[in-house]
């Protein structure tokens, strides 16, 4: 029997309102009792230690970080994201620009989303005055985390990618930090017309492939409003 931790007792009563409050916006079922028990068991996983293990097989246990996970801010809505997704259904943050949770992102979506970050950048930086700004650099930058974000589920050895528990909304997806996703569509949104000048990709692609990520960050209800 594990040794009751008064610092997670009194984050798991702090929280749990949190998490039971964003689980219920979208509509999915969930008790204060629930919510706390969800935060208890991620904080159990997540204290856990961690391994590295090389080509050989030998594991190599990892330091632990300074500041538990659980403790930074915007945990407790990555566990109320968590549980939404559990439940095959988009998350959406009520802070998408500043918040970090990792939302649901369907592949083809995710996909041209990189695609459409790369194009940007080649338009910017070979077009009639290039530039190389701040603007460049951190558009350069989250086209890195996206790509990462991508190449990590490709190089996943998952027989079960393609199933049910595989899926929001229908959709076969991906996860990617709302706040870099908010990112992406300002810079698009920005950048069309850089876009368009360069001829690097379709117009209609553009703006369906914006509407889409919208859709996902947002809800189709706050588009149509």
């Amino acid at each position: 029997m594990s040794t009751p931790r008064t610092d997670v007792d009194e984050w798991v009563l702090a929280s749990a309102a949190e998490v039971a409050r964003n689980v219920a916006r979208h509509g999915v079922p969930i008790t204060w009792s629930e919510a706390a028990e969800r935060l208890r068991r991620t904080v159990e996983l997540l204290s856990g230690p961690v391994f590295a293990v090389d080509d050989g097989g030998t594991f190599t246990p990892l330091p632990q970080q300074e500041i538990p996970r659980w403790q930074e801010t915007g945990f407790a809505e990555s566990v109320a994201c968590a549980a939404v997704h559990y439940a095959g259904q988009p998350y959406y943050p009520e802070n998408p620009q500043s918040s970090r949770v990792e939302l649901a992102v369907p592949w083809d979506t995710a996909t041209a989303l990189v695609h459409l970050l790369s194009a940007l950048l080649v338009a910017r930086l070979t077009g009639p005055t290039p530039s190389c700004n701040q603007e460049q650099v951190e558009a350069a930058q989250l086209l890195n985390r996206l790509s990462a974000d991508v190449a990590f589920e490709f190089s996943r050895d998952d027989d079960a990618l393609m199933g049910d528990e595989e899926k929001v909304g229908e959709r076969v997806y991906l996860l990617m930090q709302s706040c870099d996703v908010w990112q992406a569509l300002d810079l698009l949104g920005n950048g069309r017309e850089a876009l368009r000048l360069a001829g690097v990709t379709d117009m209609e692609i553009l703006d369906l492939t914006l509407w889409e990520a919208s859709c996902w960050l947002f809800g189709p209800y706050e588009q149509a409003s």
